[in-house]
């Protein structure tokens, strides 16, 4: 048989496998695909039905807390009132207050002062239930008593000697999901909504009147199982794919409807063009085996023995031109592999060089921090000898104690600024906004460091004109902070340091120029990047992480602001800017003084594995007159605060027994656990680990190290 007759059979054998095989694998990416895309709806699916728990949760935590209201326990429902209509005033998702006995006689309600009359109750079945459990209910979409608005009531009963006394309940307004499910960005054609028990919807995106039933094929999913993924249509009768998931917390389910066409027509184009393509490849392969195979052998031996000394590195130039087309092609696509060859090994070597260069950044910035720890640790390690050697009266001891004082301080902002550098990267910093004059906050700040002696060395002065911002004003501090602390490290003792605030068009700007080091050219960008700096001799005098400038720019970036830096060259000094949203002032509002906390002497039970850290907090809340007990595991505490009954437990969460948590909750469990204040004090400070201590029974959640004025404050706040 001839070359051309052997290159058709060939064709047609090799064709045939490999266009079975591709169909088989075209369809399983069709039903991967499919797999992956309603794995990461109901993914999807679960993250929003967490996020609305969370919003329940709340406001069950709000009415929980007004529950335990003194005005109500004392009987002054009047007072009981005007304490609910101020709760709900901050509460815009709250159509309505209710607070009634459990037979349904209302005592008072939003609409009504306090007084005595029958009402019929919205949703009466979560009502019954709420009195029957004695435990918070989140009921089902219905309309508030005037017959005018939907609301879903949140219950809330108040127990009394173990008895239901009253019913509490606030009505929930159903926009209040709205922005939650609109946060989500759905495509064009897919439906997002939330359903009660009674299948009723309370939210939805496009959006329906409240009250109006789930879809048919939902509802009939929702019978079958709490969750799942059914194929059905939507209320507008189109077909789609439907994630779904029940709260355990509610009962309210949610759903996302995906069109059918969106999620199939992406996977069967992919499929028909796989085809097409097989198709065309087995008529060209065939019909080239039957008019070119004799003209193949001797451009492929050509072609063979130049990719055979690419293979060994050399430098070759396949054929330009061959008697055949698809033998051009190869050729080309062969030199296209052999340059690709090696561009990946250069590729290789520049990538080898940048992971040096990360490893020497990496052990630079370890030897910085190993400097900038050790510094204050040797400092600590002396003052520590020191006053264990000194009269506490004498000058060394003072001096000592200030050292320990300053130091602890600077380790602890250190450490603060890694973990906020962290937490902005993450994504993980909520801003807690309010509207205030950026003038006033900065000349307040700046006399605090005045006060504390941190600016005695250098001359401060103030250029302030009002300018209001909507910001978190703890952000917006630390942001001046560190401007601050930069200039007072690079800016000679004596020389000048300027702080102003002004408005300029519709920027407030924040402004700290001082006449320190300057900046080379070039670098005033490169200042804002983590864990860069200017030149340090070995000495690194001036210290820090570089982390500083960088997290004032996302911090800035963060308030859609943005920051900038100036200078006229090494020596000239510095100015930094900070451009804000300017916002209208608000009206202006008496400020009643506040008077500094006082803790009357408490018993006190400390549970610390750290003896250093146990016994220290055990002297400083003896000087403040408490009686103080120590345990150094779970057990232990346990057993102690059995026999000791504290009125205040302050409990570390790694304890190497039990952990704090379940501390926590066997205290609140034992016998008048419910009158004790808990208060974590540990190492965990992610928004996840505060959450689990409140749910654990604790009171506050304080995150090492904690400040003197700081525990005292929240001991005295505690019931």
């Amino acid at each position: 048989m001839r070359l051309r007759s052997h290159l058709l059979l060939l064709s047609i054998a090799t064709a045939a496998p490999v266009v079975i095989l591709a169909v088989v694998i075209a369809f399983l990416v069709v039903r991967q695909e499919r797999d992956t895309l309603r794995d990461a709806a109901v993914d999807r699916v679960v993250a929003v039905m967490s996020a609305i728990d969370a919003e329940l949760g709340g406001s069950l935590a709000t009415l929980r807390a007004l529950a335990a209201s003194a005005q109500l326990e004392n009987g002054d429902l009047a007072a009981f009132h005007a304490e609910a209509q101020r709760i709900l005033r901050a509460h815009p998702d709250w159509l309505d207050y209710t607070l009634a006995r459990p037979d349904g006689t209302r005592l008072s309600s939003s609409a009504a002062a306090p007084g005595t009359e029958k009402f019929s109750a919205v949703d009466r079945e979560s009502f019954d239930r709420a009195v029957a459990s004695g435990e918070a209910v989140i009921g089902s979409l219905a309309l508030g008593p005037a017959g005018k608005e939907w609301a879903v009531p949140i219950r809330m009963p108040v127990m009394h000697n173990g008895a239901v006394k009253y019913v509490l309940t606030a009505g929930l307004r159903p926009d209040a999901f709205g922005d939650l499910l609109r946060a989500q960005r759905l495509p064009e054609g897919w439906v997002v909504a939330i359903a009660d028990r009674n299948k009723k919807i309370i939210g939805r995106v496009p959006p329906v009147p409240p009250g109006q039933e789930a879809s048919e094929s939902w509802r009939g999913a929702l019978e079958r199982s709490p969750q799942g993924w059914f194929r059905g249509r939507t209320i507008e009768g189109r077909k789609s794919y439907t994630p779904y998931a029940t709260s355990s917390l509610s009962g309210w389910a949610l759903g996302i409807a995906m069109p059918i066409e969106a999620v199939d027509a992406a996977a069967w184009r992919s499929l028909w063009l796989v085809l097409l393509m097989l198709l065309l490849a087995s008529a060209i392969a065939v019909g080239l085996a039957l008019l070119l195979g004799w003209r193949i052998a001797r451009p492929i031996a050509a072609l063979a023995h130049a990719a055979d000394a690419a293979g060994r590195g050399e430098r070759v130039e396949f054929p330009a031109r061959t008697p055949i087309d698809e033998i051009d092609s190869l050729a080309a696509a062969l030199g296209r592999a052999a340059l690709a060859m090696r561009e990946k090994q250069e590729l290789a070597e520049r990538e080898k060089a940048a992971l040096q260069a990360a490893d020497r950044a990496k052990d630079e910035f370890l030897a910085m921090l190993s400097h900038e720890l050790r510094n204050p640790l040797a400092a600590l390690t002396a003052a520590a000898h020191v006053l264990k050697l000194a009269d506490p009266a004498e000058q060394a001891a003072i001096k000592a104690r200030a050292v320990v004082e300053r130091q602890t301080k600077h380790m602890a902002r250190l450490v603060g600024d890694l973990l906020d550098i962290s937490r902005v990267a993450m994504g993980k910093v909520a801003l807690e906004r309010e509207r205030f004059d950026l003038a006033q906050a900065a000349g307040n700040l700046v006399n605090v460091w005045r006060a504390s002696g941190r600016l005695g060395r250098h001359a401060v002065s103030l250029e302030m004109k009002p300018a209001w911002v909507d910001a978190d004003r703890a952000r917006i501090e630390q942001i001046l902070s560190n401007l601050l602390d930069n200039a007072v490290k690079f800016t000679p003792a004596g020389r000048r340091i300027t702080v102003g605030a002004g408005q300029e068009g519709e920027w407030a700007v924040l402004r700290v120029a001082d006449e320190g080091e300057g900046l080379a050219p070039g670098s005033a960008e490169r200042m804002f990047e983590l864990f860069v700096q200017g030149a340090r001799g070995l000495d690194r005098a001036a210290g820090g992480l570089g982390v500083g400038l960088a997290l004032v720019k996302r911090l800035t970036e963060m308030h859609g602001g943005t920051v900038s830096a100036g200078s006229a060259g090494p020596g000239a000094g510095t100015t930094f800017t900070v451009r804000l949203p300017a916002v209208l002032p608000r009206a202006a509002q008496a400020a009643a003084p506040e008077a500094p906390p006082r803790v009357e002497p408490r018993r006190v039970l400390i549970v610390e594995d750290n003896d250093d850290a146990r016994q220290m907090l055990h002297e400083a809340l003896a000087f403040s007159g408490h009686e103080v007990r120590e345990a150094r595991d779970g057990a232990s505490g346990l057993a102690l605060a059995a026999e000791a009954r504290p009125d205040v437990a302050l409990i570390d969460i790694g304890l190497p027994d039990l952990d704090g948590y379940e501390v926590a909750r066997r205290l609140r469990a034992s016998p008048g656990g419910r009158r004790m204040g808990l208060i974590a004090i540990t190492g965990y400070g992610q928004a996840e680990d505060q959450r689990r201590a409140y749910e654990a029974g604790f009171d506050a959640h304080l995150t090492k190290p904690v400040a003197p004025e700081r525990l005292k404050q929240v001991m005295a706040g505690l019931r």
